[in-house]
């Protein structure tokens, strides 16, 4: 792998947790604007985007299905998709 050259794109989709009531644990997605804009640097918040809800024991054994971390993956991806076309307008 080669080292990072410290480079970052415009955009991208913050992933973060939260432990909540209830034995539940709430993943957020958001998107966020690089204010640096190629560099690293502060990330500016845009918009909540969605956010989705665990069963914290679940969680930290990593005992999702393969559906579910499939359809994260794929919801991130989706969502770096449609950032990429806004910012090109």
């Amino acid at each position: 792998m080669e080292l990072d050259d410290n480079i970052r794109g415009n955009f991208g989709v913050l992933c973060s947790l939260r432990e909540c009531k209830n034995g539940i644990i709430r993943i957020n997605l958001d998107d966020v604007l690089n204010t640096s804009k190629s560099e690293l640097g502060k990330w500016e918040h845009k918009a909540l985007v969605t956010w989705k809800d665990y069963d914290i024991a679940n969680f930290e054994k990593l005992e999702l299905t393969e559906r579910e971390y499939a359809d994260f993956g794929h919801y991130i991806m989706a969502r770096l998709v449609a950032i990429k076309k806004t910012q090109a307008k």
